[in-house]
């Protein structure tokens, strides 16, 4: 009997590593909200009047900001991560390949990156180092590093606050490789993120002027992968141990029944 318990006792453990090992290895989530290292896509706040290393005018970032790419289809899960903790401080749940450093924010480099807003349409988008194509349609840009990420229109709300809605929607614009950027930054073509735009509580013709929007928030509007829709946690993978574990003991009472039954017979 006790040699019986002794292998139950062994298959449920056996099990229960199997299961948890599962479960602690970074194989990505249905959306990165999902992940442990996840920090939300935060706020814009504006400093002084001024231009990003190339000499693009808006207002300067005065923080660091996060910016989130969303897990899509054609790019890796551990692609899409390691840019959104780009230069984080070292963590175990990150995947291969990650940048450590000392940086809380993944736009760390802020000071790069200005806003720039003109609400009659009509706005320069920047390719890094090379040529801006001038786009009548849009009204706001962000960049830095002669890199427009961020771009579109701006929508008024019916509180009296303004959107500035990303376009095409919810697309972030990635460096090119050539030349060479950091690796983590090179996608190919338009990704999408999970912002879908700033509200702004004042006026689309304050951020238009070079002076009066210093100091100002632009709150982000996040949206999931489809639509409003975020993606619980899958309760199989939190259960998967515990179920393993049920399942080996439950295997090893039948094997001490029927030693049981043997040792009747």
């Amino acid at each position: 009997m006790k040699r019986i318990l002794s292998i139950s006792f062994a298959l449920a453990l056996c099990a229960l590593m199997v299961a948890s090992s599962v479960v602690l290895a970074w194989d990505g989530a249905p959306t990165i909200r999902d992940e442990t290292f996840y920090v939300p896509s935060s706020p814009l706040t504006l400093g002084a009047w001024g231009a990003d290393h190339y000499g693009n005018p808006g207002y300067v970032i005065a923080s660091p900001f996060q910016l989130n790419l969303e897990y899509q289809p054609g790019i890796l899960d551990s692609d899409i991560a390691n840019l959104n903790t780009y230069f984080y401080p070292a963590n175990l749940a990150f995947p291969p390949g990650h940048t450590d450093g000392t940086w809380l924010k993944n736009f760390s480099d802020n000071d790069e990156y200005v806003l720039y807003v003109n609400p009659g349409g009509g706005c320069n988008i920047y390719k890094y180092l090379g040529t801006a194509t001038y786009d009548p349609a849009i009204e706001w840009t962000l960049t830095g590093w002669n890199q427009t990420i961020l771009a579109g229109d701006i929508v008024d709300n019916p509180d009296g606050t303004i959107t500035l809605r990303v376009m095409p929607f919810n697309t972030y614009r990635p460096f090119v490789n050539d030349p060479p950027v950091n690796n983590v930054e090179v996608f190919s073509g338009q990704v999408k993120t999970e912002v879908w735009g700033y509200r702004f509580g004042g006026s689309a013709l304050v951020l238009g002027a070079e002076v009066g929007a210093e100091g100002s928030e632009l709150d982000p509007i996040v949206g999931g992968p489809v639509g409003w829709e975020t993606y619980p946690v899958s309760k199989v993978r939190v259960l998967l141990p515990w179920i393993a574990l049920f399942a080996a003991i439950v295997a090893g009472a039948g094997l001490l029944v029927l030693r049981r039954r043997r040792v009747q017979t």
